[in-house]
């Protein structure tokens, strides 16, 4: 049998191998990100725990004995996702339930690899990514309750089966793209960030419309970016392919969230260096790195543990009350301006 390793375990979870390393030899992570990173360590048998750890895992799976809430999720690393996952483990553990954290392959199209995960002793789902409605509809054929973090821009399919928890994104892109016009005096703007992908981002895209529409200014066509090539997420390659291909540099460049927005100032920087400095990059999340080199990034903070909390209580509210009508919440956030 092959010995499991800290990499087997990051990529398990979706995380970098550094937090999982940092998690596994009392490195700073918050107790949440630990607990998490210990629990898989101990499902997967990496046989390198310290035997405190593990005897504060038994502990815990002897408390715990509601059920498991199973968290879908896709192969995506990022500070967010980390904070979100490290919200709910916090609050499924405070419930009294275990959580499942199971890294969907992007070939199980129709749900059949991760429904073998449903047994009798999962009583909840959480879907942190988008899936498709085939996916959804395998999932749903369990009839357990679920929630979902963010959907399609159609999201009929998902609204069938549980309640959908987005990020208010109008508002807040509004707010923070009026600030950038009215401000930072920028009238020719881009726009990076998968808007044709799901509600949530598309949001926030038509936020960033009303602004420059609310300021009579006429957003360049070439500019508009909503499609990343692999109809998935920008990733840096694409995000450098985008700003190399712009016509000009525009004044601002907004973007769906932090992540892109760190890939539009390192590829401005490949691209011209004196451009990075005047251009004005707008993020989404609140996840920069203090000592990242393009430090006036604009962004918008959200509570994301609280966030993962909210998701936890959705699933578990329906767990007690199965007739509860599904609701399509939209969480708070604070432009930082």
């Amino acid at each position: 049998m092959k010995k499991v390793t800290i990499q087997d375990i990051a990529a398990e979870m979706g995380l970098s191998r550094n937090t999982v390393a940092k998690a596994l030899n009392g490195g700073l992570v918050s107790p949440q990100t630990k607990h998490a990173v210990v629990q898989k360590a101990w499902q997967m048998g990496y046989t390198k725990l310290d035997e405190k750890l593990v005897e504060e895992i038994k502990a815990t799976y002897h408390r715990a004995n509601t059920g498991t809430i199973l968290v879908l999720f896709n192969h995506m690393q990022s500070m967010f996702w980390t904070r979100v996952l490290a919200g709910i483990s916090n609050a499924v553990n405070d419930e009294g339930y275990r959580m499942q954290l199971h890294v969907v392959d992007e070939k199980d199209k129709d749900g059949e690899a991760a429904g073998r995960l449903i047994v009798e002793d999962v009583k909840g789902i959480i879907f942190l990514s988008v899936f498709s409605a085939k996916f959804v509809r395998g999932i749903g054929r369990r009839k357990l309750p679920m929630t979902f973090f963010n959907s399609p821009v159609n999201a009929q399919e998902y609204i069938k089966y549980g309640d959908v928890i987005n990020v208010e994104g109008f508002y807040a892109m509004n707010a923070l793209t009026d600030h950038v016009i009215r401000q930072k005096g920028c009238t020719r703007f881009a726009y990076i960030g998968f808007a044709e992908g799901s509600r949530m981002i598309q949001a926030r895209y038509l936020g960033f419309l009303n602004a420059c529409s609310q300021n009579h200014i006429q957003v360049d066509e070439r500019l508009q970016y909503t499609r990343p090539a692999n109809n998935s997420f920008f990733s840096y390659a694409m995000v450098e392919e985008v700003v190399n291909s712009m016509p000009y540099i525009p004044d601002a460049v907004v973007c769906e969230d932090d992540d892109v927005a760190k890939h539009v100032s390192l590829a401005l920087l490949q691209r011209d260096s004196q451009a990075v400095k005047r251009t004005v990059i707008t993020g989404f999340n609140n996840t920069l790195e203090a000592d990242f080199f393009k430090s006036d990034i604009l962004t918008v903070d959200v509570r994301i543990e609280e966030m993962g909390r909210r998701l936890v209580k959705s699933v578990i509210d329906k767990v007690k009350c199965p007739t509860m009508d599904v609701s399509f919440t939209s969480i708070a956030a604070y432009p930082r301006i």
